[in-house]
């Protein structure tokens, strides 16, 4: 539970048994400030809903991390601003990561209630990627009523049985990840 490294930019392999806390955008201030070399660091959170309101998780909460919304209700609902997509300060990152085709990973759920996960290859001369613009498109098309964009680019890969089946865009093939959305069996009580 001590700092032992301070990183900038953020990522990269950590000591076995280590864990990692990054911040991004005006975060990374704070972050800066509050951890120093061989000091213990305090780390708290809450989870808010909608409305600000607290949330305390139970064993049947579910967290993901996504954004841009794309779907709600069957129509187009892309909330770039909403969601912290926009850097006014940065237009570059807009066009690098919300206009320009990236490889894409979507969840979105159909009127019959399916869950339905996209992935979108790209970076490559055989598959082009996604904008944001187009993968809500891409949702809509696939009768989704509401969705969301998730991890892409290098992260961007879908698993089945064990193998991939997808083409992701790193060289050097599979990148290993902090998060994923795993859909598993549901056990059967004999």
């Amino acid at each position: 539970d001590r700092v032992v490294e301070l990183r900038s930019p953020r990522g990269g392999a950590l000591p076995p048994g280590g864990s990692s806390v990054q911040a991004t955008g005006r975060r990374v201030a704070d972050l800066t400030a509050a951890a120093h070399l061989g000091d213990r660091l305090r780390v708290s959170t809450t989870l808010l809903d909608e409305r600000g309101h607290r949330v305390r998780p139970t064993a049947k909460t579910d967290i993901l991390n996504a954004g841009p919304e794309l779907v709600r209700d069957g129509r187009l609902h892309v909330t770039l601003a909403t969601d912290g997509m926009v850097h006014p300060d940065d237009p570059s990152w807009y066009y690098g990561w919300v206009h320009k085709r990236n490889p894409r990973t979507l969840a979105g759920v159909d009127a019959a209630g399916r869950t339905v996960l996209v992935t979108a290859d790209g970076r490559s001369t055989a598959s082009l990627g996604l904008s944001i613009g187009e993968s809500a498109e891409v949702a809509q098309s696939l009768g989704l009523r509401d969705a969301v964009n998730l991890d892409g680019g290098g992260s961007t890969t879908m698993v089945t049985g064990g193998t991939v089946i997808n083409a992701p865009s790193d060289a050097a093939g599979e990148r290993p990840v902090g998060d994923a959305l795993l859909i598993l069996p549901r056990r059967q009580n004999h």
